[in-house]
């Protein structure tokens, strides 16, 4: 997360492979538009590359980003060392682009939702207990049904981000009955895009995700 600057000044970013977050999480921010939310206590590096600072005091949340950016100014001003721990590098590029292989979604078996974490797809156990904004097993039930239309959604060349997207338009259209095409399913609930890729991802099987450069 983080390496002080008597530490990068020992040892030279190009002599350390693994570069600190605090270097590149601005980078995440201003390129990809990918926030970060920080619980710190034991270190100020991301005083500097932080767009608000709170602190918790007494039990109530303070914002504290204008006494944070003047410690910054300060220790800049008053330090005889350069500061580079939180001297922002570029995020690393997203090379090349993931697309899903539809051959390989048909379950080759019974489909059951298990649990709100657990579908038994086929022969393939999704666990799904890390995908922290499930909170029914309603969703889980809509996410096995998704996975048996991505194959009829694939499309040559198209990127796994925009097929979950021609998904996405399809149930904001026909709503959830386009996941159980011919029958009413009333015990699903709409999960988000990011739940349905977690199972994707989940999927192992052989070229269920390719990536082409």
């Amino acid at each position: 997360m983080i390496r002080d600057d008597k530490m990068m000044q020992l040892v030279e970013g190009d002599k350390e492979p693994i570069t600190p977050f605090v270097r590149v999480v601005r980078s995440l921010y201003d390129d990809f538009q990918v926030s970060s939310i920080l619980v710190i206590g034991g270190t100020g590096d991301y005083f500097d590359v932080a767009d608000n600072v709170l602190v918790m005091d007494s039990y109530q949340c303070m914002d504290a980003t204008e006494k944070a950016k003047m410690i910054v100014a300060n220790s800049k001003t008053s330090s005889a060392l350069p500061h580079t721990a939180s001297q922002s590098n570029s995020f690393r590029s997203l090379k090349g682009t993931r697309r899903m292989n539809g051959n390989s979604f048909p379950p080759q078996g019974k489909v059951k939702t298990v649990t709100r974490d657990q579908i038994s797809y086929g022969e393939t156990e999704l666990d799904l207990r890390c995908l922290e904004q499930l909170v029914s097993k309603a969703q889980t039930n809509a996410i096995a049904a998704a996975l048996q239309q991505v194959p009829k959604l694939c499309k040559k060349d198209q990127s796994f981000k925009e097929t979950l997207g021609e998904m996405e338009k399809h149930i904001n259209s026909e709503g959830m009955d386009f996941l159980t095409p011919g029958q009413f399913n009333g015990q699903m609930a709409r999960p988000r895009q990011f739940e349905i890729a977690g199972a994707i991802n989940r999927l192992r099987r052989d070229n269920t995700i390719t990536k082409a450069d």
